[in-house]
């Protein structure tokens, strides 16, 4: 057999979890895994080699990327051929979240997918799809649960419980988002007082930690470590982003929003990068210049007028397109917030 006619798939991932994971899956589907650096020229030569060789695909995390730098639009133009970027899996391990709008607007750009946790749990559960989607695209038979989970026991790859989603998963058996949205369906998100100022639509950690607790029948010292887990993901946040996660009289929001999820991306990100809707220049603070950035808060008010969103749910939104590289603090210390802070804008 021909080199060009094996199956094969390019990972370009800095996650040495996930590149393991990934290769003990596509070997388990007879799939030749071959790693590629992260950087420009590697992403060209990608879209060259699924260019030439028909029974190839690609597994790219878009948090790598930012070193290279290059964002899911710049993607979009390397594979500038539908057919390329069909054969493109993207995934968003390590810190950061997935939802199902994030997923819809990959598939929407032409790309086969958006994974959030590459895990032996997550292969062959709810997110089998992509690999059912993977050996589609490359002409060989799915891979069954069973065998894969039989694979990843044989080469001693097994979850991790002391990773966020890890432990969240074998504790209550859901993925982040989903536990993400179980709190927000059931923690009481009240407009809630603290030395005379308001903070709107949020959760007090206690009152989390007991319905946690009771919920899934653990500890509080557990249900404590699991709302730390979902605050690392950035799926719960301090009001004022102070205070880690606690059983204590704190206010806390998640990032669930269906209000933010029906904006497409691609489209307000367009509106923001063309300058018209928030004004883009160069500012100065403490005597350093940073060029061409727009404020926090300015983007905020504008989505919310626009789009009539709350001042939370815009700021959730925005911080959709950080996750797939489109915005980003001027010095990287942080998310986006609802304050005075600069922020550039990537394509």
């Amino acid at each position: 057999m021909k080199h060009a006619e094996v199956p094969t798939a390019f990972l370009l991932t800095h996650n040495a979890d996930e590149r393991r994971t990934l290769r003990a899956a596509l070997m388990g589907m007879n799939v030749i895994p071959e790693d590629m650096p992260l950087d420009e020229g590697a992403v060209k030569s990608l879209a060259q080699s699924l260019r030439q060789r028909p029974r190839t695909v690609a597994i790219i995390n878009l948090r790598g990327l930012a070193t290279v730098p290059q964002t899911i639009l710049g993607l979009e133009r390397v594979f500038n051929d539908p057919e390329l970027r069909k054969r493109v899996l993207l995934t968003r391990h390590g810190k950061g979240h997935v939802w199902e709008s994030d997923r819809k607007w990959v598939q929407r750009l032409g790309f086969c997918g958006l994974l959030a946790e590459v895990s032996p749990a997550s292969l062959t559960a709810e997110a089998s799809a992509d690999l059912h989607e993977i050996a589609a695209l490359l002409k060989i038979p799915p891979p069954p649960p069973d065998k894969l989970a039989a694979y990843f026991s044989a080469m001693g790859v097994t979850c991790n419980g002391a990773s966020p989603r890890g432990l969240i998963r074998q504790t209550t058996g859901l993925t982040a988002e989903n536990l993400a949205s179980a709190l927000a369906s059931n923690a009481k998100a009240l407009q809630r007082t603290y030395k005379l100022k308001t903070y709107p639509a949020c959760f007090v950690g206690s009152e989390a930690v007991s319905w946690l607790a009771s919920q899934y029948s653990i500890s509080r010292e557990i249900s404590v470590a699991l709302g730390l887990a979902l605050q690392q993901l950035d799926l719960v946040h301090h009001v004022v982003h102070e205070q880690a996660f606690a059983d204590a009289q704190f206010f806390y929001r998640t990032t669930v929003s269906t209000s933010s999820d029906r904006l497409d991306p691609g489209n307000v990100f367009k509106l923001l990068r063309s300058g018209t809707v928030v004004e883009i220049r160069d500012r100065m603070y403490r005597g350093k210049t940073y060029p061409d950035c727009l404020v926090g808060a300015e983007a905020i008010d504008w989505l919310c007028t626009y789009y009539l969103l709350k001042r939370h749910d815009a700021e959730i939104f925005l911080n959709r397109l950080h996750g797939f590289g489109l915005i980003h603090h001027v010095t990287d210390d942080h998310l986006v917030r609802d304050d005075y802070f600069f922020y550039h804008l990537t394509m």
